[in-house]
């Protein structure tokens, strides 16, 4: 019998190259200036698109892979809310941000910068249910001039408009939103999702 060896070479080589893409890779990054280095599976879509596994460089972590890393209780679908922040002069990423974002998780706009907020499970839920009834009735009635409350394609509720008052809207379901944006009164925006509250402003 005869074996094309050139054939059996080229399918030890696949077979060689599917091996190696199973296993786990590693990219490095700087967060907040400081150098990180994740460990990911390219072949995850949590971790990676089409897109960042051939076309980014290897050894530099897409932002999807940071925001995963930054954010490992959300799911893919919860995460899409998110964009990294990525500074090209310091070469380094942030916190991540609420905003959308390009190919590679990378926001494509100034967006704010979100923080996770301590409140229980219970509070977020009890946010995001006030936040769907004000969405479902007159946003003027319900919340007044200073705010919005819009459902994300995600499933996150997003509430957006003064710092003050969705600290007052906040605090109806027991949940505290302590920061200097909200004490200062600036323009925010709260993304309730997965069971967590991120305060999110400039």
């Amino acid at each position: 019998m005869w074996i094309h060896i050139p054939f059996v070479a080229a399918m030890f080589l696949v077979a060689f190259q599917t091996s190696a893409q199973a296993k786990a890779t590693q990219c490095t990054t700087n967060i907040d200036g400081e150098p990180v280095k994740i460990i990911y599976h390219p072949d995850d879509p949590t971790f990676s698109s089409f897109r960042e596994r051939w076309f980014s460089r290897s050894s530099t972590c897409p932002g999807a892979v940071v925001i995963t890393y930054l954010m490992p209780d959300l799911t893919a679908d919860e995460r899409a809310v998110f964009c990294a922040n990525y500074d090209a002069d310091t070469r380094s990423y942030s916190q991540p941000a609420h905003g959308p974002r390009d190919a590679f998780g990378r926001c494509t706009e100034p967006s704010r910068t979100c923080k996770l907020v301590n409140t229980t499970k219970a509070e977020a839920m009890a946010l995001m249910g006030l936040g769907q009834q004000a969405e479902s009735v007159s946003l003027r009635d319900r919340l007044g001039t200073t705010l919005s409350a819009v459902t994300h394609s995600s499933g996150a509720m997003i509430l957006s408009g003064n710092g003050a008052a969705l600290a007052s809207f906040a605090a109806q379901t027991g949940a505290v939103l302590a920061s200097p944006a909200v004490m200062a009164g600036a323009v925010a925006s709260v993304v309730v999702v997965g069971g967590a509250v991120y305060l999110c402003s400039d």
